[in-house]
């Protein structure tokens, strides 16, 4: 339900974070893009623990923490898709690109990503960009915009059914202050998880929770329409 996003420079540091987030979660976003040194070693001993580990290697373009090439990420990315990743993010830019290559993997493991920074595309652009994800046999995937307008958030929140007509597991939500909510409301609308961060300080994107917010709001949501 709830993803625990990790942004750190060292592994000693994950490791830190992963023992203070486990008491509310056991499902944690590695953000390898922050790290300072990319070791194979060093994440095969955190695939050990008794978590679930979502891979992530951000591109700079959609919100990374370092400029790498396409081709330096994509082995990584492979790399992650033959280890015990719970789940494995992969760009849909990033994914048309390199199409050929990818197009025959286990698509069950795969979480394909959409972020805009700057907008919310028209539901008929986002209606067709799911649809082209179906093409392509997605399974999963992962649409986030920016938000101005709380409809805004609620047009992200609609793609979630209309994902699931598709057969698409659907995690979409609003960025920003208008599009905060929807990161909660997400979950009531059939979002297998949603992402936060430890404490404010922490965040990734604009209007991420921290961990304690997210639970407290999704609780008084609960009952509310319990």
């Amino acid at each position: 339900m709830f993803c625990i996003t990790l942004a750190e420079s060292t592994y000693k540091k994950l490791l830190e974070k992963i023992e203070k987030g486990s008491k509310y979660t056991d499902f944690f976003e590695l953000r390898v893009d922050y790290l300072r040194d990319l070791n194979t070693s060093e994440l095969e001993k955190l695939l050990k623990l008794p978590y679930k580990f979502l891979f992530t290697f951000r591109s700079y373009e959609e919100g990374g923490y370092k400029k790498f090439s396409d081709g330096f990420r994509l082995e990584w990315i492979l790399w992650a898709l033959n280890q015990k990743f719970y789940l494995v993010d992969l760009e849909w830019k990033l994914f048309k690109k390199f199409y050929s290559k990818l197009k025959d993997l286990n698509f069950n493991k795969i979480l394909i990503s959409y972020h805009n920074f700057k907008k919310t595309p028209s539901l008929k652009y986002l209606n067709r960009l799911l649809i082209e994800m179906q093409k392509r046999g997605i399974k999963k995937a992962k649409i986030v915009c920016m938000c101005k307008t709380l409809e805004e958030s609620f047009r992200l929140l609609n793609l979630i059914f209309f994902a699931k007509k598709r057969k698409i597991e659907l995690i979409s939500f609003g960025m920003g202050e208008k599009g905060k909510i929807s990161r909660i409301f997400s979950l009531f609308c059939g979002a297998p998880f949603t992402y936060v961060v430890l404490s404010k300080k922490e965040t990734v994107a604009p209007g991420q929770f921290d961990i304690n917010s997210a639970i407290k709001f999704y609780e008084t949501i609960k009952q509310i329409i319990s």
